[in-house]
């Protein structure tokens, strides 16, 4: 095996000068050095890390089983610790899937271990970016990571940034449609090739085209770069690898969600190559499943199906995927995502078996997520990077000021409750944060600052997290930034005309489902995004009718329905004009991702980006803040601006919580946690609430059956389980 850490001495006198020049120098090199391999990133061309092919075991066999392993999305953690709440993380982590790899590779020496990007940001992790090598890469490295893909969130930095961590990563970089903007070669390689006793394996990289519209506001992130649409690069790959190499198996490493989210999607990458694909391994969604796709043409429904044991995507369900072999190898491919921040290590199993010919023949694959919930963490890879934990706490804990006043009515986050995010379990009681249907302190601080930096007359934020909140009296440190605004997101001003302002707040608020009758909380539509829900405030006065019908555009982005759940009475003291231009501040992901790809603005419409600025990102303008002025007091930051009209004194859930018979008798069994919201069965680890409570509909809830346990864990971990 090859000497994964090297010194390469580079003199002068290779190129014919003398040894004791002032050219000579020495280059230290995080990988391994070999005849052809690029360390650094030059423009035009294609950086590699390693050969062609890169060779696992060289034993003589007749079978063999390739075993794969994956992580995504670890989003910083080398540790399972979350520094934005200064809590642990009891399933997550680095550290933990080194001691699940220990196991693993016990059972086979020869896995060849991936990572499907957004690795090395979030979690504290921008404290290090000035490092030659960013500690989680070196993580990577210390685990023997084979492969890296890098993800969107890779290009949240100067492009010199991705380009050292990409060279010193020890094993291959591989995406299929970076490339460069000047010639149109790789940035990176598209795919790499490993021998396992004689047996090819192919991964196929790709990462989502959107990443120019997500930053947008700072183009040097990608500077000099394309990201061509994911499918046409991904069959460009595909032919290219068997051409040259004539794989015998073929596997995908794709940061993309399943459904197209600007760009294109698992679903359909897996549908239309279903015949070239053995296996999928993905990302980006934060998402966990084990499903099987079936081949299909250009534009057809794609059909899927669960394969997973009782749906938990932990283990493949073979009565429900049956063999996969010669004779149906080409008619489906199976696709599995980990999870995010180390919440499992995704295996796929491949058998391989010799025919009489000697070629290769599928036998069957299996997958798995191996959860690392209370794995311990491995003793040595702590040890080796104690030192990120203890910086990132000890930023973490710094305090800088003192909270005053209420930020969230009530106290605690959630609207029925009144406590905060219960770290053990994971969520708030109801999943309903009382910001997000209430004009609350918490958020008109966030948009507050985004007005003062900016010079905006309004100001559209999102409550990224069910964490937020903050408690009179209490000490306020940087972690409580970082729980207010978790992304590294920068602040851009822009020119916007009413007519398409109306259109970005309708947009918003299509993240609630319609109102019914007899509703008593609100719901969220099945695959809205928390961090797409703004809310606005400043020089504006608005009311949102649940009631109303929510803006709806087709596959173009054109407006199919303008909706008509938002009404403007007035900004900046006089009556709305649709047909007027008004100052608007959002975070860079959003001016990219939504508002200039719908067509809302342009980059010539931006009169502020915070990129110039010292302080750039919006999470950093709060610890500014705060830290200047040794507090925050709510007071400084309540503009009350916006209501619901269902929330409103005389409105139908306020009516419906007080009426002194079933609506206000099922609002106190929520508030006592005795009944339980419904949550999206298909993703209860990050829990969409699909189904509003109504005391109309017994169907829209269902009985805690923990409510009388002593522990307050056990009573939470009752409603945990999707109904």
């Amino acid at each position: 095996m090859l000497n994964k850490k090297v010194l390469a001495v580079v003199i002068s006198a290779a190129l014919g000068m003398t040894a004791c020049s002032d050219d000579e120098k020495i280059v230290y090199v995080d990988k391994p050095v070999e005849s052809g391999l690029t360390p650094t990133v030059a423009v035009g061309k294609t950086l590699s890390n390693t050969p062609d092919v890169v060779v696992k075991s060289q034993e003589q066999a007749t079978e063999v089983t390739i075993t794969i392993g994956a992580t995504s999305d670890l989003h910083g953690r080398i540790f399972g610790y979350d520094y934005a709440i200064d809590g642990e993380d009891s399933d997550a982590g680095l550290t933990r899937i080194a001691t699940l790899l220990k196991a693993e590779r016990a059972k086979n020496p020869n896995m060849i271990l991936i990572d499907i990007g957004d690795t090395v940001q979030g979690n504290s992790a921008q404290l290090f970016n000035d490092e030659p090598t960013h500690p989680v890469v070196s993580t990577l490295n210390a685990l023997d990571f084979d492969l890296w893909v890098p993800g969107n969130h890779e290009f949240n930095f100067d492009r010199t940034f991705v380009d050292r961590n990409l060279a010193h990563f020890n094993g291959a970089v591989v995406s299929s449609n970076i490339k460069w903007e000047e010639n149109s070669a790789n940035y990176i390689r598209s795919f790499q090739v490993f021998e396992v006793d004689g047996a090819k394996v192919a991964i196929v990289g790709v990462t989502p085209s959107n990443v120019p519209n997500w930053e947008a506001s700072a183009p040097d992130h990608f500077k000099g770069l394309k990201f061509d649409e994911e499918l046409a690069a991904t069959k460009a790959a595909v032919d290219a690898l068997v051409e040259k190499h004539q794989p015998d198996v073929i596997v995908g490493a794709l940061h993309l969600g399943r459904s197209s989210g600007g760009g294109t999607g698992v679903y359909k990458i897996a549908s239309e190559m279903a015949d070239k694909f053995d296996v999928i391994l993905a990302g980006h969604e934060h998402a966990t499943y084990i499903e099987s796709v079936s081949k299909g043409e250009a534009g057809a429904d794609v059909v899927t199906k669960d394969i997973s044991t009782d749906g938990k995507d932990v283990t493949e369900n073979k009565e429900l995927s049956g063999t996969y072999d010669e004779s149906n190898r080409a008619q489906s491919v199976k696709i599995i995502e980990p999870g995010k921040w180390g919440w499992a290590l995704a295996k796929a199993d491949i058998k391989l078996k010799k025919n009489d010919t000697g070629k290769w023949e599928m036998v069957d694959t299996t997958l798995a997520n191996i959860t690392s919930k209370y794995v311990e963490q491995d003793a040595d890879l702590s040890a080796q990077f104690k030192y990120v934990d203890d910086m990132a706490k000890a930023d973490a804990q710094q305090v800088i000021g003192k909270v005053v006043g209420v930020f969230t009515p009530g106290g605690g986050a959630d609207e029925a409750t009144h406590e905060d995010l219960n770290n053990e379990v994971g969520r708030l009681y109801t999943t309903i944060h009382t910001a997000k249907v209430q004009d609350t302190p918490l958020m008109d601080f966030i948009n507050g600052i985004q007005l003062q930096k900016s010079g905006a007359d309004i100001s559209a934020a999102s409550l990224f997290s069910d964490a937020s909140n903050l408690i009179d009296d209490q000490d306020y440190a940087k972690k409580d930034s970082t729980r207010l605004y978790k992304y590294d997101n920068t602040l851009v001003g822009i020119n916007i005309t009413g007519e398409n302002l109306k259109r970005y707040m309708e947009w918003s608020y299509s993240y609630f489902n319609p109102y019914k009758d007899g509703d008593i909380t609100v719901s969220f539509r099945k695959g809205a995004k928390a961090y797409n829900y703004d809310q606005f405030d400043g020089k504006i006065k608005f009311v949102v009718d649940l009631a109303g019908d929510a803006l709806t555009m087709d596959q173009d982005y054109k407006v199919t329905n303008e909706g008509n759940r938002v009404e403007i009475t007035e900004i900046d003291g006089k009556p709305f004009d649709p047909k007027a231009t008004y100052k608007l501040a959002v975070n860079s992901y959003r001016f990219g991702s939504q508002i200039q790809k719908y067509g809302w603005a342009s980059k010539d419409d931006v009169f502020y980006d915070s990129v110039n600025e010292q302080v750039y990102a919006i999470r950093d303008m709060l610890t500014e803040y705060v830290s200047t002025n040794k507090s925050i007091n709510a007071n400084d930051f309540a503009n009350k601006n916006w209501e619901f009209k269902q929330y409103q004194p005389n409105g139908a859930i306020t009516l419906a919580r007080t009426d002194g018979g079933a609506g206000q008798a099922l609002w106190n069994q929520l508030e006592n946690k005795e009944v339980c919201i419904k949550i999206d069965p298909d993703n209860p680890k990050y829990p969409g609430i699909l189904y509003s409570v109504n005391f109309k509909d017994a169907t829209s809830y269902f009985a805690n059956p923990n409510k009388d346990n002593a522990d307050p864990v056990k009573v939470y971990e009752g409603c945990v389980e999707a109904k």
